[in-house]
C-alpha cells in the first residue's frame, strides 16, 4: 500500500502542501528606559533566564539612569540587574509561564484548525492560598521555604520562592545552602499541581554563614522587559524604592527564617493581593 500511495503522489494525483508556520521568525529589537534612583547605579546588565545569556547595555547614563540595549532577540523577556552603592542588588524577574511561546503557538494552531480553545480558569486568591499551603507542608532538603511571588495566568501559575538549609548534613559542615527558584503549576480540574522537572534555578549556592549574611537581592517584575515578535519593547521606567523590602528577596544581615507576605499577581479584577505569612 505504501508503494502504491507513493506512486500515486509521484504521478501528480496529490499535491502535498506544507502548512505555513503559525508565527513568523521573531525580529531583534532594542529595549530602553530609565532607572530612577537617589543613589547612582554602579552597574547594569540584562539576562535572559531561559538561555542564561547576559547582555551589556549599548549605552547607559549612570547619572540620569537612562539606558538602551541593542539587537535583543525578539519574543523573549530580559530581566535587568542593577547594582547600587553599599551592596544593594535589584533584579527583574520574568514571571511568565514556562513554554509560554509554545502555548501561544498551540492556541494559534487551534484557531487555524477550527478547534475549540483549551479549558479556562479564573485565577483567584484561593488558588494562591492553595499553593502557599502546599509549599508550607512539603518536606524536602530545605529547612525554610517562602514564596516571594505568585503570578497567576488562568489555569497556570508561576511561583518565585526562596529555600534554605542551615542544619548540617553529611556533605556540608558549617555552611548555608541558599536557593532561589521559579516553580510552575497547572490547575488540573480543581487542584493545583507542580510541574516536575520544570524548575528554573536563579540562585543555588553553598556559602559560609558570613558569606551568606552579605547577600542582598530584591526581585521586581517591573524590572523585566519583553521584546515582542516584531522587535518592539515598551520603554521601562523604574523608581528604586528608598527602603529595602524583605518580602521581595533576601536582605543582608537578616535571620534565615523570614515571615513575609507573598506578592500575588494576576488575580482577575484585582491588580495585586497578598497572602498571609507562610509557616514552616
Amino acid at each position: 500500500m505504501a508503494v502504491l500511495a507513493a506512486a500515486y503522489v509521484c504521478a501528480g494525483k496529490v499535491a502535498l502542501v506544507e502548512d505555513e508556520p503559525p508565527l513568523r521568525q521573531p525580529r531583534t529589537g532594542d529595549a530602553s528606559g530609565r532607572i530612577i534612583s537617589d543613589k547612582p547605579v554602579e552597574k547594569l546588565h540584562a539576562v535572559n533566564r531561559f538561555t542564561k545569556k547576559e547582555y551589556a547595555p549599548a549605552s547607559f547614563d549612570k547619572a540620569g539612569g537612562k539606558f538602551t540595549f541593542k539587537n535583543l532577540p525578539g519574543d523573549a523577556s530580559y530581566d535587568l540587574c542593577v547594582d547600587l552603592p553599599g551592596g544593594r542588588h535589584l533584579e527583574g524577574i520574568d514571571l511568565s509561564f514556562t513554554d509560554s511561546r509554545m502555548l501561544r503557538l498551540a492556541a494559534e494552531r487551534r484557531k487555524q484548525l477550527g478547534l475549540p480553545p483549551e479549558r479556562t480558569h479564573a485565577f483567584c486568591q484561593d488558588d494562591a492560598d492553595q499553593m502557599i499551603k502546599w509549599l508550607a507542608g512539603i518536606k524536602d532538603f530545605t529547612d525554610f521555604r517562602r514564596a516571594l511571588y505568585i503570578q497567576g495566568n488562568g489555569r497556570r501559575a508561576t511561583m518565585l520562592l526562596e529555600g534554605m538549609r542551615v542544619t548540617e548534613f553529611h556533605a556540608s559542615k558549617g555552611t548555608v545552602v541558599w536557593r532561589v527558584e521559579l516553580w510552575y503549576f497547572e490547575n488540573r480540574f480543581g487542584g493545583w499541581e507542580k510541574l516536575n522537572n520544570q524548575e528554573q534555578v536563579l540562585r543555588r549556592e553553598r556559602l559560609t554563614p558570613d558569606e551568606w549574611r552579605k547577600i542582598h537581592v530584591e526581585y521586581f517584575p517591573e524590572l523585566s522587559v519583553y521584546v515582542d515578535e516584531n522587535g518592539f519593547a515598551k520603554p521601562l521606567e523604574f523608581t528604586v524604592p528608598e527602603q529595602a523590602d524583605p518580602s521581595r528577596g533576601r536582605l543582608a544581615g537578616t535571620e534565615p527564617k523570614q515571615d513575609t507576605r507573598t506578592h500575588v499577581l494576576g488575580i482577575e479584577a484585582a491588580e495585586e493581593s497578598s497572602a498571609p505569612p507562610m509557616e514552616k
